[in-house]
Parts: structure tokens; C-alpha cells; sequence
């Protein structure tokens, strides 16, 4: 819970979100979204990081984002260009893994 200022209490909420591997001289992460196959994009979004290396692997590059919830989770994943939000999925041996 975080404070907007005022003293209301905002509801925010950390997850860890998939991303692609950091290369020297990025400047952002860029997310690793999947596809359902009538070409949804797919933001997979875990509420801790042992759900995610549960989800995607041990080897599967990751980002914390702290999102005010629940809009800051639709607006986030618009910005990610995302159509579907899945929460806490396992893509161990399925296709389309995010990594």
C-alpha cells in the first residue's frame, strides 16, 4: 500500500513480468508477451518470483514493476501492447514460451 501524497492510501501491487535478455546499451526492458493462436498477445504477469522461475524457468530474464492496481495492471498492459493479462502461468514445456 503506498501513499498518493494526501494521505490516502493507494492499493499497489509488485510483479515480476517476463522480459528479454539485457544486451549492452539498452536503455529499457522489453517484455517477453506470448501469443494464443488467433494472434492475441499475451502478458503474462506473476505475483511472486518463485511463481515465475516456477512458470518460466530459472533462466528466464525478469523485471519487478511496481503497478498501482487494479488500473495500473490494464494500463500497463496496454502499454506493453498486451491484449490478454494472464496471472501466475506455467509455460514450462508449453510453445510459446516467453523466454
Amino acid at each position: 500500500m503506498a501513499d498518493d501524497g494526501d494521505g490516502t492510501a493507494i492499493w499497489t501491487q509488485l510483479v515480476y513480468v517476463p522480459s528479454r535478455r539485457f544486451q549492452q546499451g539498452d536503455t529499457a526492458a522489453e517484455f517477453a508477451l506470448s501469443l494464443f493462436e488467433d494472434g492475441r498477445r499475451v502478458l503474462p504477469l506473476y505475483s511472486s518470483l518463485e511463481l515465475l522461475v516456477a512458470g518460466c524457468g530459472e533462466d528466464q530474464p525478469w523485471v519487478a514493476v511496481q503497478l498501482r492496481a487494479p488500473e495500473g495492471i490494464e494500463k500497463f498492459a496496454e502499454l506493453t501492447g498486451a491484449d490478454v493479462v494472464l496471472w501466475d502461468v506455467d509455460f514450462t514445456g508449453m510453445e510459446g514460451d516467453p523466454s
